[in-house]
């Protein structure tokens, strides 16, 4: 079993205080997430993924170097190649499918879970990189390593 993650969803509301707008959360929740084969096959038959299988979720092209450079608010070449690749509805699709992957029961569509996921980017990232991560169950560097010898392979035989 992959290595479970909390996701946090809450309710937010928008009031104007003094003339001014404040976001307020209300309503939070901590659900358990894990990809799992479950989870996957849903993502197929709601047609949130065109495959159920764990690599058509995987197109991470040096994400670990984008989440390692975000946490340090600097962007490194390899990690600014990788960030226009970066597609978030994505990763949210992922999160989703990884929460009712445990969470049978729960009666929470895509569309519920986009008002009530209210995280930043960077979190977004995180989150998508250790569940994909985890299902994988390797070790981040190894993985992060791995990833850059193998690309460095498919561009020297071009």
């Amino acid at each position: 079993m992959p290595k479970v993650e909390i996701v946090t969803l809450k309710d937010m509301e928008v009031i104007e205080v003094d003339g001014e707008y404040e976001t307020r959360f209300m309503n939070e929740k901590r659900y358990p997430a894990a990809i799992t084969n479950y989870s996957l096959s849903m993502g197929e038959k709601m047609g949130l993924t065109k495959g159920s299988q764990l690599t058509d979720l995987i197109k991470l092209s040096a994400m670990e170097s984008v989440r390692r450079d975000l946490e340090q608010q600097q962007l490194s070449e390899e990690s600014i190649e990788a960030a226009e690749g970066i597609d978030i509805h994505n990763y949210l699709k992922v999160i989703y499918l990884a929460i009712i992957g445990l969470n049978r029961k729960l009666d929470l569509t895509f569309d519920d879970f986009l008002e009530k996921y209210h995280e930043d980017t960077l979190t977004i990232i995180q989150t998508y990189v250790s569940l994909v991560l985890a299902s994988m169950n390797i070790n981040k560097n190894q993985f992060a390593e791995g990833f850059k010898k193998s690309t460095a392979k498919k561009s020297r035989s071009r």
